[in-house]
């Protein structure tokens, strides 16, 4: 019985602490915790399967301290030039109008590079933080290869519709 008892409380001391946390690997900020997905990048679509295959979500930037801690990181990482990450919004279902991609809904927040979002030669859909432009956010087509952030908030929900 003792022994049942025990590790009721050891699990429950686990259980408890890795509710806490983030996954190793992953960095806390706020509610979330975020993965820097940068040795396999991939297009818009796939990022999104592989933030999903773990759990998450391609983060959706939801503050203005959300962002620059963000873009804080990539720069103290010394992200290469011309580098950019996914970010979890697009424009796919309707041009123009920019969603997020668990919720469908509009940004409350938004930081847009300089003269974006452009839509250049009508093929740009999904966001990406762009090194080029100090990590603002740009339109890119979903088919280039990007490396891409990874989101999970603490309070379990990933976000994910349909989970």
């Amino acid at each position: 019985m003792w022994c049942s008892l025990l590790g009721l409380i050891v699990s429950t001391i686990v259980i408890s602490v890795n509710a806490q946390g983030c996954p190793g690997g992953w960095l806390h900020h706020g509610s979330s915790c975020y993965a820097f997905i940068d040795s396999e990048p991939d297009g818009w679509l796939e990022a999104m399967f592989f933030c999903s295959s773990v759990k998450a979500k391609l983060v959706e930037i939801e503050t203005e301290s959300e962002n620059t801690f963000l873009k804080r990181h990539l720069q103290a990482i010394g992200t290469p030039h011309n580098s950019s990450y996914w970010i979890g919004l697009s424009d796919i279902i309707q041009e123009g109008t920019y969603v997020w991609q668990t919720t469908q809904q509009r940004p409350d927040f938004t930081d847009w590079g300089s003269d974006e979002p452009n839509d250049l030669h009508h093929n740009e859909d999904c966001i990406e933080l762009y090194q080029v432009k100090n990590f603002h956010w740009n339109d890119v087509a979903c088919s280039v290869k990007s490396k891409f952030i990874c989101e999970i908030t603490l309070d379990g929900d990933s976000g994910i519709l349909g989970k």
